[in-house]
Order: C-alpha cells, then structure tokens, then sequence
C-alpha cells in the first residue's frame, strides 16, 4: 500500500478497477463542486509536468517557449478549431486523477502522485486528494 498525506491507499490494480468502474459517474461532478479551476494542485505538484508551448518574437528573433499549464484549466485540453474534448471541470478533474491513479500505473507502473499532500493544502476549494481516494 501507497500512502498519500498520511493515508494509506490501495494498491494501483486496485485502484485502476475502481477509475474505470466510476469513470462515466456522477462522483466526479460531485467532486468539482467545490474547485475553482486555478491550477495551484497542478502547479504545487511535485509530479505534474504538462507544459504549452508558446511562440514569441524575441531580441534575437523567433523563441519557442515551454510554459507550465495546469490540466485543470479550460484551456488545457483544447485543439485546433477550438474542439475541447474536456469541457467539463469535472472531466478535467476526473483526467487529472485518472493520469495519476491509472495512467501512470499503466505505463510506467507506479502511481504518479508522490503523497506530499501539496496539492490538498493549496486548494482553496478544500479538494483532498487523500479524500477523494477514499470515496472513489
């Protein structure tokens, strides 16, 4: 067993059962309820690493610059022509879980969440990951 914030949780096959069991449910809109989409999960988080690359006339001519994002920002998931296959806050919310609790386990075999608790304390919606772990 992993421990995230103090608290024990599942082992990944487990859990991986439990994201695809709740992944079409309501508990991710009742979850979002409460979040403000400012990212500062995301940007506090030891493992997150998504970025945007952005484009910019500099001194020297033509930069490509790698920017932090947070993929709970409505900006996060959108494509060219303005499609966003994530609208939803909650389906942002669930994806950000999703990746850490599922994906990660998936291809690299170890959760991607490192059990700081970071992500908990910076939340202003009271979002806690440990929570969370425990309903789902």
């Amino acid at each position: 067993m992993a421990h995230v914030a103090g608290k024990k949780i599942p082992a990944a096959n487990s859990m991986q059962g439990l994201f695809k069991k709740s992944f079409d449910s309501g508990f991710w809109e009742e979850t979002a309820r409460t979040c403000v989409e400012c990212g500062a999960c995301n940007m506090i988080c030891p493992a997150c690493h998504c970025f945007i690359l952005k484009d910019q006339t500099g001194e020297e001519g033509f930069e490509k610059l790698r920017l932090w994002d947070s993929c709970l920002l409505m900006s996060f998931a959108r494509v060219a022509g303005g499609a966003n296959p994530r609208k939803l806050l909650a389906q942002r919310l669930r994806n950000r879980f999703d990746k850490k609790f599922n994906f990660f386990p998936d291809t690299i075999g170890r959760f991607g969440c490192t059990g700081c608790g970071r992500c908990s304390e910076a939340c202003p919606g009271n979002i806690r990951i440990q929570e969370v772990l425990a309903k789902l």
